[in-house]
């Protein structure tokens, strides 16, 4: 009994615990109140977006603005290695002077451009009735074949077209106050936009930063997917809608297409939605081809109306296929369908704001979507995720690479020629040009070692 009882140890006193360790004062809120605030919140917000719809959508463009210039901010802040407001304002007062030059050069052309179609419109409406009457319920043989054209009823056509182009065109003729109110919205943006820039200091992250304690890697994976989103379908889009417009009007211009820079413009924005806005541009550019009088290089009117719609076919099957995909990177798969009926959606509510924004915000949608779905039933939110895939290229398409090919082949030699001809003509000044930079990096090094050594004797003195 002895021994047993001198293994028995004895425990340790508790210590008392401190009286900073005490429970919270206020009560954690459970999943029913968290549900009730949250929607509460969630339905708040919609409220004061459709409150102040205007100052919304104001916000919204200074944010798109803002994540447009800010590569460009980055390029300048690093390359000249200044502080980042000062390369912001840079940028920012580069860009409001390239506007104000667009403005004072071509705002004037696009709106008479713009009055003059509404009023041609309006006039020839009976031109345009005549000629798809000429052409309605007609038959066409080409070798052994037969076919026949739909019949069209031309009045009522003439009665729509003229119903909707006479308010349209008294709002034409309107649009000095439109402009004036347009510009002063977009100085009032621009502006936020600055701001908004320069306080990110560069970061990335602070553009919109969210971070929630546990789920910094789930926010950092968002933030990537929904930065790739908005890297495709702003920058990207925006890209695309600006080289088609450029493309266009140059086309268009050498076709001789009467207000061909207003339907550049109606088809570049027409991009953004799909299907509908090809069809949007093609249309416009029909109903200007049928209007061209007399046509150009000696062509007859259909024939005139055939080379426009062939020609804006195959710009838009070049941007489809070749420009976009190289664009979208890896961004998450939408599919065209619920694009578009966003689109419809968006203009109806924030107008052309609406319908820009309507891919990224779908994309935007599907991928929060996905992610809280798969977070309720346990699994793996990042896995199976479908990205964008290349749509198969058409034949037209594929001929055209193959000619080029051929053609760059063939240039090869000729093109090697002018390269050495350009390198042994250039080559004095690209020496001269060596020797300057040389001489110039030596002073510079002077210069910099004779400032320190001057501030290393006010520090000793």
């Amino acid at each position: 009994m002895t021994e047993k009882t001198n293994q028995i140890q004895i425990p340790e006193p508790i210590e008392p615990e401190p009286n900073n360790k005490r429970s919270p004062d206020s009560p954690r809120w459970g999943w029913a109140t968290k549900l009730v605030v949250g929607l509460l919140l969630i339905a708040g917000l919609l409220a004061l977006i459709i409150r102040f719809n205007e100052y919304f959508k104001l916000v919204i463009t200074a944010f798109i603005i803002s994540f447009l210039l800010y590569p460009i901010c980055n390029l300048i802040n690093n390359r000249l290695k200044i502080s980042w407001r000062i390369a912001t304002a840079i940028v920012y007062l580069l860009i409001a002077g390239l506007v104000i030059w667009l403005f004072a050069n071509a705002g004037t052309t696009i709106a008479t451009q713009v009055q003059n179609l509404f009023d041609s419109l309006t006039q020839n409406v009976g031109g345009l009735t005549s000629f798809l009457e000429t052409w309605s319920n007609r038959i066409i043989t080409v070798g052994p074949f037969n076919f026949t054209l739909p019949y069209l009823d031309t009045d009522i056509i003439s009665q729509t077209l003229t119903e909707y182009l006479q308010p349209a065109a008294t709002q034409a003729g309107k649009l000095v106050g439109v402009v004036g109110g347009f510009l002063f919205n977009l100085v009032i943006t621009y502006m936020v936009s600055f701001f908004i820039t320069s306080e990110t200091n560069g970061v990335r992250g602070q553009l919109l930063n969210v971070n929630v304690k546990g789920f910094e890697k789930d926010f950092r994976r968002l933030g990537f997917e929904i930065t790739k989103i908005f890297n495709a379908f702003i920058r990207g889009e925006f890209t695309v809608v600006a080289i088609s417009i450029i493309t266009y009007s140059i086309v268009l211009g050498i076709l001789g297409l009467p207000y061909f820079l207003v339907l550049a413009i109606i088809a570049g924005l027409g991009r953004f939605i799909p299907y509908i806005g090809a069809w949007i541009g093609w249309i416009g550019f029909i109903i200007g081809a049928i209007m061209q009088d007399p046509t150009p290089f000696g062509l007859s009117k259909l024939m005139y109306v055939v080379l426009v719609l062939a020609i804006a076919m195959v710009i838009d099957m070049i941007l489809d296929n070749v420009l976009t995909p190289k664009l979208m990177g890896e961004t998450l798969e939408v599919h065209p369908a619920a694009i578009m009926i966003s689109a419809l959606i968006g203009g109806q509510i924030f107008g052309l704001l609406g319908i820009m924004l309507a891919a990224p915000t779908v994309a935007t949608l599907k991928l929060l979507l996905g992610y809280a779905t798969k977070k309720i039933f346990d699994q793996d939110p990042w896995e199976g995720m479908a990205y964008y895939r290349k749509p198969k290229e058409p034949a037209l398409l594929v001929a055209l690479r193959k000619l080029g090919k051929r053609i760059r082949a063939w240039l090869k030699k000729p093109l090697g020629h002018v390269r050495a001809w350009f390198k042994k003509t250039t080559a004095p000044l690209n020496a001269w040009l060596k020797q300057t930079v040389v001489k110039v990096r030596v002073l510079t090094d002077k210069w910099t070692k004779k400032k320190v050594k001057t501030q290393e004797t006010k520090k000793i003195e």
